[in-house]
């Protein structure tokens, strides 16, 4: 494809919009288990509500420098449930129930 005849600015202007996207989705990855755990022991250091509880978490994922796409609520609910049932962390949020 021949871009001759494209006007010079326009070109660079596109170039420039397109440039900065590739550098930051280059830069982020997604959050491993490991991370997820951290970031979800770190947000309960807030004095947080449930209702509030994901959105923290996404945005001490963000904050961090990681892909929040394809982290979902139910992931991170489950790792919340994972780890009071298995003891890293009492049930601060008061809202896992017993089986």
């Amino acid at each position: 494809m021949d871009l001759e005849w494209v006007p010079e600015d326009v070109l660079e202007e596109v170039l420039r919009e397109i440039e900065p996207r590739k550098r930051i989705k280059a830069n982020r990855r997604r959050p491993t288990r490991k991370d997820l755990i951290r970031v979800i022991k770190r947000a309960l250091t807030f004095d947080v509500r449930p209702q509030d509880f994901v959105d923290l978490v996404y945005e001490l994922l963000e904050e961090e420098g990681f892909e929040t796409r394809f982290t979902t609520v139910k992931r991170i609910w489950y790792m919340y449930e994972y780890m009071v049932r298995k003891g890293f962390i009492s049930d601060i949020l008061d809202v896992v129930k017993e089986r």
